[in-house]
């Protein structure tokens, strides 16, 4: 009987971090939904045009997306964006600005705190959208994300888009 004891203890610990690793790419996953989410929270249709339709459209997307004091950095913005309804907002506004824009997050890296309570996502946000009468033009930039884990789900409490980069520009 004695003998059995460490083999059962090691395969128990097997399993832990077994189970821990299968948790931490299942979290991934979820973080990467949240982002299919985003993307398709922000996009613009060239058919929806009433503004107040997409702001009701944004915020509920958003509801689920975004932390209620959530905030954000875009340049284009002239500077910080504060609570989910002010992201909304401007989401909604960008329709008036864009006949069709699409964003998709690429290369991204994920990094969930031990106590998978937190995470932050680094990537490059892929945006192709077309002014009106304008061609399509398609710009990439790197975006940080900072997530927090609220009653199981995952919702962004930041969101920091860098500056565009002129040619030659290497960065900071």
């Amino acid at each position: 009987m004695k003998r059995w004891l460490p083999l059962g203890l090691i395969a128990a610990g097997v399993a832990l971090a077994a189970a821990a690793l299968l948790s931490s790419s299942s979290e991934e996953e979820r973080i990467r939904e949240r982002l299919t989410q985003l993307s398709e929270a922000v996009r613009i249709d060239e058919g929806e045009r009433n503004p107040l339709v997409r702001l009701g459209r944004v915020r509920g997307e958003f509801a689920e997306i975004f932390t209620k004091d959530a905030r954000a950095s875009v340049p284009e913005l002239d500077g910080r964006i504060s609570g989910r309804d002010e992201l909304a907002a401007a989401a909604a506004k960008a329709a008036g600005l864009y006949q069709s824009a699409d964003v998709s997050f690429g290369d991204a890296e994920i990094r969930i705190d031990e106590a998978g309570m937190t995470a932050e996502v680094v990537a490059t946000a892929t945006i192709a959208g077309a002014r009106h009468g304008q061609p399509v033009r398609r710009d990439e930039r790197p975006v940080t994300l900072r997530l927090e884990k609220i009653d199981d789900e995952w919702k962004i409490v930041s969101a920091t888009v860098e500056p565009e980069r002129g040619p030659g520009d290497d960065g900071p």
